[in-house]
């Protein structure tokens, strides 16, 4: 439990002492109940206190991520929503964030050169994380964190796993199949698409993707999250395909030759728009 929960739930069980169980500490209830009615007001202060002291310290990593140049402005200031969002539901929450951000910048950043090279025809160079990008790969495990302070942590645990793993899965296989897969192939029917097309395939990117959800999945059991490994790595998979499938371009386009080509997002699951791909603005192609 998070400490935003312990206090919220200790403010509501100070408010109803007077029909509440005596204390297992021993005391009586007629000094549980003044001592209970004494420190009540303050709760929502210290509730407050927690929150400033959470978004604070996100506040200080996104800057110094802004300042070291891998989030804009507004990207810095979603990211503090998001990574106080982290700090409110606990520590675990924390590690899984940081996970994905230091991965997936690092391979951002990997041969980003090449990368650049090779999807110059349809892709803008890489820059820093926009906030329209960090929501799309943030969003819906902040809003996660958030509720998880409200109760029923465990579907929020749940549904924060496999949104860190859908965006971790889709992130990688872009990094790594766009530098390392070749030729791509469309996902819809299975022909040769331009290097850059949404929807674009390779072996080695399919690998990073399942990599990268086995990894986020992994952490979770690590951290003791009360959700399936098997169930988080399923979620990662399918929550790729799902966002990535409908962006596919159904026309083919014959690749150019091997010394240009590679694919955008490189895996059996096709790139997430540029919200996933390390800040990359995919351009559907035409026939």
């Amino acid at each position: 439990m998070s400490v935003l929960s312990e206090l919220l739930q200790a403010y509501a069980n100070d408010r109803g002492l007077a029909v509440q169980e005596l204390p297992a500490a021993g005391l009586s209830r007629k000094r549980h109940f003044r001592t209970a009615v004494a420190l009540a007001p303050f709760v929502p202060v210290i509730v407050s206190m927690v929150v400033l002291v959470a978004f604070t310290i996100a506040g200080l990593i996104a800057a110094i991520a802004h300042r070291l140049r891998l989030l804009t402005a507004g990207g810095a200031v979603a990211a503090t929503v998001a990574g106080g969002a982290a700090v409110l539901a606990g520590l675990s929450w924390v590690i899984l964030l940081l996970f994905f951000f230091t991965t997936s910048t690092a391979l951002s950043r990997w041969r980003a050169a090449e990368r650049d090279r090779l999807v110059s025809p349809l892709v803008e160079k890489e820059g820093p994380r926009d906030a329209v990008q960090v929501v799309a790969n943030g969003g819906l495990f902040a809003l996660a964190a958030i509720l998880s302070t409200r109760g029923d942590a465990f579907a929020w645990q749940a549904v924060a796993a496999g949104a860190i793993a859908a965006a971790t899965s889709d992130t990688w296989s872009t990094e790594v199949g766009t530098v390392l897969g070749g030729i791509p192939i469309g996902i819809l029917n299975g022909r040769q698409v331009a290097p850059g097309t949404s929807g674009g395939i390779t072996m080695q990117g399919t690998m990073a993707a399942l990599t990268g959800a086995f990894a986020a999945a992994l952490i979770t059991v690590i951290m003791g999250w009360p959700v399936p490994l098997h169930a988080v790595f399923a979620g990662g998979i399918g929550g790729s395909i799902f966002d990535s499938v409908p962006t596919q371009q159904a026309p083919a386009q014959k690749a150019p030759d091997a010394g240009g080509s590679s694919n955008n997002g490189g895996s059996v699951l096709p790139n997430l728009p540029p919200s996933n791909s390390g800040g990359q603005n995919q351009v559907p192609v035409t026939p």
